[in-house]
C-alpha cells in the first residue's frame, strides 16, 4: 500500500495536533516496595549496597572481604540493641587472619545488615553476632552466631577503708 504524500502529511499533522499522552504520578499511589518475607532470599540491593561500600577500601589483587559484627548493648527490652563492627580483608583465600579494611563507613554496612534482618525468620533474628564474607569471584556467605550477650559486669564497688587501729598508751 502506498501512502501519497498528501496522506503522508495528513498523519503527520494529526499526529502533532493529537494530545499528548503523558504520565503522572499522583502522590501517594507511586509504586510501593513490596514488604520482605522472612525466609525468601534477601533483596539483592542491599548486599550490593554493602558490597560497594566494602569496596571503597579494597586494594587492587583482593580475593575476599568480609567484616565481623558483635552485639555491643541493648535495652531493656531488647528493642534497642547496638552493634559495633570489624572489617577485614585477603589477598590469599587461605589467609583468616586479614589486614584491616577501612570501608566508606560502618553506618551504611550495620544499616544493611539490619535491613536484612527483615529477611530473617522471626526466631532468627536475635542474632548477638554475624561474619559477613564477599570474595572476588562474587561468592558471598553470611554466618550468624546467637550465643547470648553476657552483660556487663556491675562497677565494683570500692572498698571501705580499714578502721584505725586504737592508739596504745
Amino acid at each position: 500500500m502506498k501512502l501519497s504524500r498528501l496522506s503522508l502529511l495528513a498523519v503527520l499533522l494529526a499526529a502533532l495536533c493529537a494530545p499528548a499522552a503523558r504520565a503522572q504520578i499522583v502522590p501517594g499511589t507511586e509504586a510501593q516496595k513490596p514488604k520482605p518475607v522472612p525466609g525468601e532470599p534477601a533483596d539483592p540491593k542491599i548486599l550490593e549496597g554493602i558490597f560497594t561500600c566494602l569496596g571503597k577500601g579494597l586494594p587492587a589483587g583482593w580475593k575476599k572481604a568480609w567484616f565481623v559484627i558483635h552485639q555491643t548493648g541493648a535495652d531493656e527490652s531488647g528493642a534497642d540493641r547496638q552493634f559495633e563492627a570489624k572489617f577485614f580483608f585477603a589477598t590469599d583465600m587461605v589467609d583468616t587472619k586479614g589486614k584491616p579494611l577501612v570501608p566508606c563507613g560502618s553506618a551504611p554496612v550495620l544499616d544493611g545488615v539490619i535491613a536484612l534482618n527483615d529477611y530473617l525468620r522471626e526466631s532468627q533474628r536475635r542474632w548477638t553476632g554475624a561474619t559477613f564474607t564477599f570474595t572476588s569471584d562474587g561468592k558471598f556467605n553470611a554466618n550468624y552466631d546467637y550465643t547470648p550477650v553476657k552483660p556487663a559486669p556491675a562497677a565494683a564497688t570500692p572498698a571501705k577503708p580499714a578502721a584505725k587501729k586504737p592508739e596504745s598508751k
